[in-house]
């Protein structure tokens, strides 16, 4: 009866007592509620952490288990650094990729001469007015001659012209002068000479006119002109791939070289270039020539080159390189699909646009809503050389000491592109028929195929992907702390229920004071 009293009132200031014992309760519902749910976890070390008798022994592995978390926390942070870096990586994904997967390339045959001059005095009755005076006609005349070997970037010849007064040739349509006196199919090819796949075609069915840098072209399985395009429309097998390799399984054709159609006195040769590109593709700055009476080997070795479409989501500036829909700021063309050479034609043509306030579509892809260049813009295409035939990259001024103007063009590379391994044998072309009057005295002729039938295809891909994440994450997870997905289940439903029994608590404590 002595703590009678102490039993019913404890004392208030007192920590000690029985006031230990009114805690008891709620705080072994917890460690019970705790022990029940990691009785049998996935996660090791969690059992002993829980349902050991001895404290010292629950001590120790929960130290095991805490430093099992932080070396998975730690090895945790430095996969999700790699796995945000988005490092790309080139693997060769195969070296026998049959040729019939690829498109064959297209085909350019540009003369060096543009002006046929059989058409010339027509074209002075179609282009010029029918009074035209005698000043008029021999400034048309040197219009023309100034055109001959007009291409892209090489407008020395036109400061000359720019001398005279051309004012009353203001009117006239450049683009629609070039493609007046460009040569024909009908004027270049032999008949019947055409071969593709070991079948013959009529060489004007094969070839359509094109516009490229080098001028108005006959180009082979293009996607670029409009006549080019309407093939794809009737011929779901165009653009044209082969299925073997070697010589006389590609394309095959010749060429008729006839003086009659030159100037008299020009200093440019009957000759003719040969542009290798892809389908899609407005252009490219490497051409090689045909000399007249040889016989041109052409051996292509494609190497395709792709990139995965898991790093479609990245950002163009760290993928460096843009897919063929996308639109790259400084190409704005939506009827042309986007690669490198798209762009500098397009960056090309905007520069003349900003120098000169006029466009070159004769050589490049027209802009909309821009004046064509006319005589009286020669002096500024003139003065501009310089800039306009050099193409300059950001970042190349620290590595080159280079003085020239140029033109910047920021163009990233294609993701997906195919690049051409050119081999080129020439061989002088003997007649062993000189008394066949149907072969002209002076041809050319030209064998363009595949070195074998497989070639090698390299592709471009992210280095850790989201399920690279996954599989590297669940192996931290399994070796550090034994776990796996379902012990994150169960560690949630563990935590839920403590959280819904500790509302539940104050729920009724708020209840009980009100």
């Amino acid at each position: 009866m002595l703590y009678s009293k102490e039993l019913v009132a404890p004392r208030p200031k007192s920590k000690t007592g029985l006031l230990h014992f009114i805690a008891n309760p709620l705080r072994n519902k917890y460690e019970s509620m705790l022990r029940r749910a990691f009785a049998h976890s996935t996660i090791h070390g969690m059992q002993n952490a829980f349902m050991e008798q001895h404290r010292s022994v629950r001590y120790f592995w929960f130290i095991i288990v805490l430093l099992g978390t932080i070396s998975f926390l730690s090895m945790f942070s430095i996969l999700q650094h790699q796995h945000n870096e988005q490092q790309l990586v080139s693997v060769v994904a195969t070296t026998q990729l049959p040729v019939y997967n690829v498109e064959f390339p297209a085909v350019a045959i540009c003369p060096w001469n543009h002006v046929n001059w059989l058409r010339a005095s027509t074209a002075a009755d179609r282009f010029l007015p029918r009074n035209a005076d005698p000043y008029v006609r021999e400034s048309f005349q040197q219009l023309l001659i100034g055109m001959e070997q007009l291409t892209f970037g090489k407008f020395q010849t036109l400061g000359a012209l720019a001398e005279r007064n051309l004012s009353s040739l203001v009117q006239l349509s450049l683009s629609k002068l070039a493609s007046y006196l460009a040569y024909r199919c009908d004027e270049l090819f032999v008949p019947d000479s055409c071969v593709f796949d070991e079948t013959h075609y009529d060489c004007c069915q094969l070839f359509v006119q094109e516009r490229t840098e080098k001028g108005l072209c006959l180009v082979f399985n293009s996607l670029i002109s409009e006549d080019s395009r309407k093939k794809k429309l009737i011929n779901e097998f165009y653009p044209y791939k082969l299925s073997t390799a070697g010589e006389g399984s590609g394309l095959q054709f010749m060429l008729r070289m006839n003086d009659s159609y030159l100037r008299a006195g020009t200093q440019v040769p009957f000759s003719m270039n040969l542009m290798i590109k892809e389908p899609r593709q407005w252009s490219h700055s490497m051409v090689y020539p045909l000399y007249s009476n040889t016989e041109n080997f052409l051996s292509l070795d494609p190497v395709v080159i792709q990139t995965s479409t898991n790093t479609y989501e990245m950002d163009p500036a760290k993928r460096r390189c843009y897919f063929d829909n996308e639109r790259h700021p400084y190409f704005p063309y939506t009827s042309l699909p986007y690669s490198r050479a798209n762009c500098v034609a397009t960056c090309l043509q905007w520069s003349v646009h900003h120098h000169c306030k006029c466009t070159l579509p004769i050589h490049l892809p027209s802009i909309d809503d821009t004046r064509e260049c006319n005589v009286l813009d020669f002096p500024c295409l003139s003065r501009h050389t310089d800039v306009f035939g050099y193409v300059k990259t950001r970042g190349q001024e620290k590595y080159i000491n280079d003085s020239r103007r140029g033109q910047f063009c920021t163009c990233p590379d294609s993701c997906n592109t195919q690049v051409y391994q050119i081999y080129l044998n020439v061989r002088q072309l003997i007649n062993s028929n000189t008394t066949n009057d149907t072969l002209p005295p002076r041809r050319i002729r030209a064998d363009i195929h595949y070195t074998q039938r497989v070639l090698m295809k390299i592709e471009t891909k992210l280095k850790y992907t989201f399920h690279d994440w996954v599989a590297g994450f669940g192996g931290i997870l399994g070796l550090y702390v034994g776990a796996s997905a379902l012990s994150f289940a169960e560690l949630g439903y563990a935590v839920g229920q403590i959280l819904w029994s500790l509302l539940k608590d104050l729920y009724v404590k708020l209840k009980s004071k009100l």
